[in-house]
């Protein structure tokens, strides 16, 4: 036989092994799900410090593009000739990019951190006063509405004697005598402060292992901003060896569209958000509201989330605002929602334009489902995921209609349209 006619033979078998392989791995992932889950969850945490060194390397890329482009321009031609000017310079770019992007991160902390820490203060010295509120509150209220006072008095009456009987049958006997008292302190009352005390060390040792896993991916995306160049020609070379050349056109291509979509909603939805904040800080001075620089924060930063953003912001706010004064709270409403139409029709769309190209109700859509799947990060990811996802099959559907000679316009398959076959 002809090494010519062994190739129908060869390309059968390699098809046949790929098919069973594959089924092979799909039985295995599907009766091994929870191993598999667990086995990704760990890989996750082991690489947490690449994937947030990834993130910030991603938000630093036009910073450094900007300060790479600006050294450039004052750098005579002589000098751009030699590569290890120009790696010089790139390296420069990389380190004023990192001391700005620490900069700003100080700075904010340094004008919002002070100002938190003194609104939380006066709400705890406070909340004394809101619980006298609100006491003499319910006892006019009750003083009013005799039904609903003896419906409450019943209930809390039964929970009384509950709490009676427990302390007459649980506590007061092991009070009785030291012997008994030591042996409920060690069987009762000490798993209960070695929990408290596990979860406080727990959450101190995960302080220590945030910031570790922070000092690690600024090193991890100073490496990736100088080895950027290098890792997409790789992709390149891996996407052209396995796809044919028109096709790995197209996933070039939709790359970086998806690189477009992606960074230019999130940093411009991370700028937003602090123009949004310092308005919001700005104006509750004004309008002496309590706790400004908690409420400013708390709604610059759901102001990040798309559409329902505001929302989630605005009501934990408002609920601050009416235990000090209820009318304020009515304000404070009045300016969210102007706040809220000035970011959406004006500030949202000069820095955002159409980096997304979603409708309305894609955007509604997209928060509600990858939110519901993700979480926080859905809710903030969803959209230009949602919006690279649209990009794709909207490209995928001009290319088949344009295959087939048909048009690809919207507009021509509004109402009843007429046969096509022509």
């Amino acid at each position: 036989m002809k090494r010519e006619d062994r190739h129908p033979y060869l390309a059968a078998g390699l098809t046949a092994f790929a098919v069973i392989a594959a089924s092979l791995l799909l039985f295995f992932l599907l009766f091994h799900l929870g191993a598999v889950t667990r086995f990704l969850n760990t890989v996750g945490g082991i690489l947490r410090p690449i994937f947030m060194g990834a993130v910030i390397a991603f938000l630093l890329l036009p910073v450094h593009r900007t300060i790479l482009r600006f050294l450039m321009a004052i750098t005579t031609d002589e000098r751009k000739v030699d590569h290890r000017n120009l790696a010089f310079l790139n390296f420069v770019a990389i380190v004023f990019s990192l001391l700005l992007a620490l900069f700003l991160f100080y700075l904010l902390l340094a004008m919002v951190l002070p100002q938190i820490y003194d609104s939380v203060v006066g709400l705890i010295q406070a909340i004394p006063k809101y619980m006298e509120v609100v006491q003499v509150w319910l006892q006019t209220f009750f003083e009013d509405n005799p039904d609903i006072q003896a419906s409450v008095m019943s209930i809390y009456n039964s929970s009384a004697a509950s709490l009676e009987q427990w302390l007459n049958s649980d506590i007061l006997p092991n009070l009785e005598s030291i012997s008994t008292t030591l042996e409920w302190v060690r069987e009762e009352v000490m798993p209960n402060l070695t929990g408290v005390v596990a979860g406080v060390s727990g959450m101190l040792v995960g302080f220590l292992v945030l910031v570790k896993d922070l000092l690690i991916a600024l090193i991890v995306s100073a490496y990736l901003l100088v080895r950027k160049d290098i890792f997409a020609a790789q992709s390149k070379k891996i996407v052209y060896s396995i796809f044919p050349t028109g096709f790995a056109d197209l996933i070039v291509a939709e790359t970086r569209n998806a690189y477009k979509i992606m960074s230019g909603f999130i940093n411009g939805k991370l700028l937003d958000s602090l123009i949004i904040g310092i308005i919001c800080l700005v104006c509750c001075n004004l309008l002496k509201f309590p706790y400004p620089a908690l409420i400013a924060a708390i709604v610059g930063v759901t102001n990040i989330i798309p559409f329902f953003g505001p929302f989630i912001g605005a009501i934990p706010c408002g609920l601050l605002i009416f235990l000090v004064n209820p009318l304020q709270a009515i304000y404070f409403a009045i300016f969210i929602l102007a706040l809220q139409q000035f970011d959406g029709n004006i500030l949202g769309p000069k820095i955002l334009g159409e980096s997304t190209g979603l409708a309305s109700f894609w955007v509604l859509f997209s928060i509600i489902l990858f939110g519901g799947l993700f979480g926080f990060g859905g809710m903030v990811l969803g959209v230009p995921v949602f919006a690279m996802i649209y990009s794709v099959v909207s490209r995928l559907v001009s290319h088949g209609l344009r295959s087939r000679g048909l048009p690809v316009s919207t507009e021509d398959y509004m109402g009843k349209t007429g046969p096509l076959s022509s």
